[in-house]
């Protein structure tokens, strides 16, 4: 069997495995789910020159032309990696105690990476919608049996908005393929061949437009993102990382996939007013950021800002900031992932997200307060951490495009610096409150999981050189795209 079928494969069977022994302590079904979500991972170094340039083709539904078409390029392979790093993290995360039914959510988390994997290297568009739509039951279930006090609500909206998002995007799924049969003389899902006759589909503007809701609202871009405050924060810690990491990633793998692929000439005349909201959407969330007293909603809010600044090399028609916004991409996954992953020990320590009611915890947990001002520096992009990079990169682009847009976008660097250094202000370093029995620095255990994350983002900061190669096909191919 291709390796890449392992790759795929892998991640369900965990899930099987692990909802069959429900037997086992939560501390064991967690170690052996992290055990089991290190194996795509492995496969992805070990294999990669085996694996990128890769496909796997089979019948799946002859009668409907739909093929089970799975493929690997340079784009795909850098959101899979991705993949295999964050999940286990998540799970890595997870308290080891007082959980319940830990076999089901472990075998959820398995689950949704098997489906984030067959999400980023689907090449049948019909497959591509069902990755699509199926990763959102794995996080609904996620929010609303695990989270805090307001989870049902939470994961009610969220389900609510993806659904109103995407589900007209079947209806476009299916114009596609039957006016593949008008232009072509053949029906077929395959991406390839849809990407020939899509340009000049009769309905191509409102194909596109609905394309662009679904990929907007899972981003989210302004104004789409009203679901995003209540499931960051009601979602458990793992759950977070989820949405904040991954789940954002898939619509800007979507806005680059059928974007570019299927519809370059429409994204090329909506950038101007994509390009807008971006940049309306970096600000807002920035200034909602810093008007936040709750730390877990402040990183919420910043994490939507930083995927709108994404968005603005995306929708910037210029290759330097496409390079950037990919390589932005990866660099938002993991600050986000440390960011989420620091504030859940906080919470954890606090019981707590509020800002005001303790104060200089840097006096009793130091560690986890210089852990936490390093992935803050990540965040504000420091010279020499990963950031840094891929947001010159874009405002560079963007600068090229237009100066007083890149000085606009440029201001919300300065305000991430304003508002994450003031939340350590407030709670790591005015004066000390008095000391309470549950406020223990983090451990040998934890400053290991951390490790992963401190060593990729000053590697990304330091040395970019071997990522930016990796997304230079990807940028080269997206500006033979916009160029045809």
């Amino acid at each position: 069997m291709p390796l890449l079928m392992w790759l795929f494969l892998i991640p369900f069977a965990a899930s099987v495995v692990e909802l069959a022994l429900p037997f086992l302590s939560g501390l064991n079904l967690k170690r052996l789910a992290i055990l089991l979500s290190l194996i795509p991972l492995f496969i992805l170094i070990f294999g990669q020159a085996s694996l990128l340039g890769s496909h796997v083709e089979y019948k799946w539904l002859p009668a409907l032309s739909i093929e089970f078409y799975l493929s690997v390029d340079s784009l795909s392979l850098l959101f899979l990696y991705l993949t295999a790093v964050v999940v286990p993290i998540s799970l890595f995360a997870v308290p080891s105690k007082n959980m319940d039914f830990p076999n089901i959510f472990y075998a959820l988390v398995l689950l949704l990476q098997g489906l984030l994997i067959g999400f980023f290297t689907a090449r049948d568009l019909a497959v591509f919608t069902f990755f699509w739509e199926a990763m959102l039951l794995p996080l609904y279930f996620v929010i609303s049996i695990w989270g805090g006090l307001q989870r049902r609500v939470a994961a009610l909206k969220f389900l609510i908005y993806m659904i109103a998002g995407s589900t007209l995007m079947l209806a476009a799924v299916l114009f596609l393929y039957f006016d593949a049969a008008s232009l072509s003389g053949a029906s077929t899902f395959n991406m390839d061949a849809l990407a020939k006759v899509s340009p000049s589909a009769p309905q191509s503007v409102w194909l596109w437009a609905i394309f662009v809701l679904a990929f907007a609202v899972k981003v989210p871009l302004f104004p789409f993102h009203a679901w995003l405050p209540d499931a960051y924060c009601q979602a458990p810690t793992a759950g977070t990382i989820l949405l904040s990491a991954l789940l954002s990633k898939a619509g800007i793998y979507g806005f680059l996939r059928i974007g570019m692929e299927l519809f370059p000439a429409l994204l090329k005349e909506w950038s101007p007013w994509l390009l807008g909201f971006a940049i309306v959407g970096v600000l807002y969330g920035g200034l909602a950021a810093w008007a936040q007293k709750d730390f877990k909603r402040l990183i919420a809010y910043s994490s939507f800002s930083h995927v709108n600044f994404v968005l603005v090399g995306i929708f910037v028609w210029n290759e330097t900031a496409h390079t950037g916004a990919i390589l932005q991409a990866i660099n938002h996954g993991l600050t986000i992932t440390a960011l989420f992953l620091v504030a859940g020990w906080l919470e954890e320590r606090l019981g707590t997200t509020a800002f005001g009611e303790v104060g200089g915890l840097a006096k009793f947990m130091p560690q986890l307060c210089w852990l936490t001002l390093f992935f803050v520096l990540s965040s504000v992009a420091l010279p020499g951490l990963n950031s840094f990079v891929g947001e010159f990169l874009i405002l560079f682009g963007l600068f090229g495009y237009n100066p007083w847009l890149a000085f606009a976008a440029g201001l919300t660097v300065i305000l991430s610096v304003v508002y994450m250094l003031r939340w350590m202000q407030k709670v790591y370093f005015e004066a000390p409150t008095f000391f309470q029995d549950k406020w223990v620095d983090i451990k040998a255990k934890d400053l290991a999981l951390a490790a992963p994350l401190v060593l990729l983002i000053i590697w990304i900061g330091v040395y970019p050189a071997p990522i930016l190669n990796q997304i230079k096909p990807a940028a080269e191919k997206m500006a033979w795209f916009k160029n045809k």
